[in-house]
């Protein structure tokens, strides 16, 4: 495994990376795209065509993102002999004859530099593989809540990316996962990183961690809904969903009051249940308010499909593979895969639980939308009568626009709908009608509610209760899916 470096010689290491331009932007520059090496996308000869100028970068591609050995010689004019010498001592690097040896694949990724296994490794099936910071990894990046924090929990961590980003805002971070390896590659890559806040523990779900809480919880577990366990890092070893049930359940006993918990996750539809029921029974009496973004469902046969070619690189064993996922779904009646992420935050009091499908999440990080939506709830929450609401001062988002469309009619061009959007956060639309858009543009923050909605009950020939009933119903709705925010919350200001 790789050996810890001093601190110097570990920045020394990383100023070389950066200077050679071995960053996500030079990657896409020079292999046309981030694509990894892979035996079934038959990539790797035009990877190794793409860098087969000799130079820093081209190198250090072959080495740490190709996979292939290099003689000495061709390496000597262009790698100091002393990046050599630390890329030997930490292991990056072994010496075979006149070789030297990748002995890690390096993922640049958000300012990072990460080491995990090579991809070779999932062509081999290697059931300890520890995966390099794959689309569900930066999936949940992107979906963490970046406040500060005290203690911060990467629970299931693999290489340990989710860890080196909190740590910029937390105290302290603690790094756990069932695979000794995977505990390795996140210790090495907190020191390759020159992060000293992440400390890594070995051991299974939240026994690591017996009688600590968190601020902040993030889970990557292995939810793959399988009838076996080739991966550790994505079979669920239990029955269906039944992990991510267990880290659900067991989680909040591990938070801090106003701590949350976010994990991506999968679930089942069984036959004669609504989804959101058998969901609903992971949330009961938690102490904890619940989100459920529920993105794509899959069939089982497409899902069986899809992990199969995961599983091996020939179609051998495809009928057998397939039948055997096929009965255990059939067996437990599964409908339908669904996938999604899950947000939870421990507070006293009356708990909510909310589930929505999503059409996409957002490609920038959207913590911060996450954590508005709970904000917002708990201003709804202090403010359930319509007196109290009144007195609220609304503010449009900035990153609200109104849309019309229009169509041809004999007329000429007509309105046929006016459509209120976010441009930032979760993709949310709403349709309104013209006077509620006049209304929503008055809300600038100035002026009260009530100032507001009887400024427009002067205008329209409407009885003053209708508007105003109407008025509340629409600002409460707009309110929880962060359209507008009122200026006696702070954490609703739009970020």
């Amino acid at each position: 495994m790789l050996e810890l470096l001093p601190a110097a010689q570990a920045e020394r290491l990383r100023r070389f990376f950066g200077e050679s331009g071995y960053d996500e932007k030079s990657l896409g520059e020079t292999l046309g795209l981030v694509e990894l090496p892979s035996v079934r996308q038959r990539n790797v000869p035009r990877l190794l065509d793409r860098t087969s100028r000799p130079g820093p970068l081209t190198i250090l591609l072959r080495w740490f993102w190709i996979g292939i050995a290099q003689p000495a010689a061709v390496v000597a004019p262009f790698v100091p002999a002393a990046i050599v010498d630390l890329l030997l001592e930490s292991r990056l690097l072994s010496r075979q004859n006149d070789q030297l040896v990748p002995g890690a694949m390096l993922v640049p990724y958000d300012g990072f530099l990460v080491a995990s296994h090579h991809t070779s490794r999932i062509d081999a099936a290697d059931p300890e593989l520890v995966l390099w910071p794959n689309p569900t990894t930066r999936l949940l990046l992107r979906f963490t809540i970046r406040r500060p924090a005290r203690q911060a929990l990467d629970l299931g961590a693999g290489t340990g990316m989710l860890a080196l980003a909190a740590a910029a805002h937390s105290q302290n971070v603690l790094a756990t996962d069932l695979n000794p390896k995977a505990v390795e590659f996140a210790r090495f890559n907190a020191c390759l990183n020159g992060i000293t806040n992440v400390e890594c523990l070995p051991g299974d779900g939240f026994a690591p961690v017996a009688g600590r809480k968190f601020d902040l919880i993030m889970s990557n577990p292995p939810f793959f809904i399988t009838p076996g366990s080739q991966f550790l890092f994505c079979d669920n070893p239990m029955d269906l969903d039944g992990l991510c049930r267990e880290l659900v359940k067991q989680a909040p006993a591990h938070l801090e009051p106003d701590g949350y918990f976010q994990m991506l996750c999968e679930w089942v539809q069984i036959a004669g249940q609504d989804w959101h029921e058998r969901l609903g029974e992971w949330f009961q009496n938690n102490g904890c308010d619940a989100w459920v973004l529920k993105g794509s469902t899959v069939d089982p046969s497409k899902y069986a499909q899809e992990r199969i070619t995961e599983i091996t690189n020939s179609t051998e064993h495809d009928r057998k593979f397939y039948d055997d996922f096929m009965g255990y779904y059939r067996q437990r009646g599964v409908e339908a895969i669904h996938k999604g992420l899950v947000v939870m935050r421990r507070r006293r009091g009356h708990n909510w639980v909310v589930m929505e499908d999503i059409a996409d999440a957002p490609h920038e990080p959207f913590g911060d939308a996450i954590e508005r939506r709970f904000a917002a709830r708990d201003f709804l929450a202090a403010h359930p009568t319509d007196e109290r609401l009144l007195e609220a001062k609304p503010r449009l988002s900035p990153h609200a626009r109104l849309e019309q469309l229009f169509q041809s009619t004999a007329d000429g061009w007509q309105p046929a709908s006016l459509t209120l959007k976010l441009t930032r956060g979760f993709p949310t639309s709403v349709g309104v009608q013209m006077l509620v858009a006049e209304f929503l543009g008055a809300c600038n923050g100035s002026r009260t509610l009530r100032e507001v909605i009887d400024g427009l009950s002067a205008r329209v020939n409407a009885p003053p209760e209708r508007v105003r009933k109407e008025c509340l119903d629409v600002i409460r709705h707009l309110i929880e899916y962060g359209f507008v925010s009122c200026g006696e919350s702070k954490s609703l200001t739009p970020g």
